[in-house]
């Protein structure tokens, strides 16, 4: 199980992401309402990071952190041992992909391992997948290129000691990028699966 240090860490660097974005309130020139998740101002630009998307066998491919046109690419990192925030984050997804209908085949999932040594091709792919069939499963075990790539969302990940033991931490949010590759949204842990599904509709309306 996750320690209560390692909640608490969670949930503080969860806090200061928060603390650095801003809440996107009211309605904007276009008519839209405001969103549950955050919008932060500059707004990151993440496109030019690459990370290796794995198969099951072990093959690699790039994946730039951007969607594929007219489309919403989720991006989230976290690690298969987690206990319950990247699972209850993961079953949020599909649960807001199934409100989608239709629309949800344009929302691309990416879950990014912060724990590559225990989270193999096989262990990875089958974990992400079997939350979201066509989720892409992202692993690197060159850590400066994953750190560079965390630091670009903002991102923050480690891990401490919890009785005596190494304990994975990382920040909790999920991030929204458009096909442009910018950052336009990002969602706390706890946002509700149908609010979740309501600002990807939005998103999506954007892109289209």
């Amino acid at each position: 199980m996750i320690g209560r240090r390692s909640r608490l860490r969670a949930a503080i660097v969860g806090a200061l992401l928060v603390g650095a974005v801003t809440l996107a309130a009211g309605c904007g020139s276009d008519g839209d309402a405001a969103f549950a998740g955050y919008e932060r101002t500059p707004t990151p630009h993440v496109g030019d990071l690459t990370l290796p998307a794995v198969e099951a066998d072990g093959t690699e491919t790039d994946l730039a952190m951007k969607a594929t046109g007219g489309k919403v690419m989720l991006v989230y990192f976290g690690y298969t041992n987690c206990p319950d925030i990247c699972p209850t984050t993961l079953a949020d997804i599909r649960q807001a992909l199934g409100d989608l209908g239709d629309q949800a085949s344009d929302v691309e999932l990416a879950m990014v391992s912060i724990d590559p040594e225990v989270d193999t091709p096989e262990i990875l792919t089958g974990y992400v997948r079997s939350f979201v069939p066509d989720a892409k499963a992202v692993r690197t075990l060159d850590d400066a290129r994953l750190r560079a790539a965390a630091e670009g969302f903002g991102a923050d990940y480690g891990h401490e000691e919890v009785d005596g033991k190494p304990q994975p931490y990382h920040t909790t949010s999920l991030y929204a990028v458009d096909p442009e590759g910018d950052l336009v949204l990002s969602w706390t842990f706890g946002t509700k699966p149908d609010d979740l599904a309501a600002d990807l509709r939005t998103l999506l309306g954007r892109v289209a």
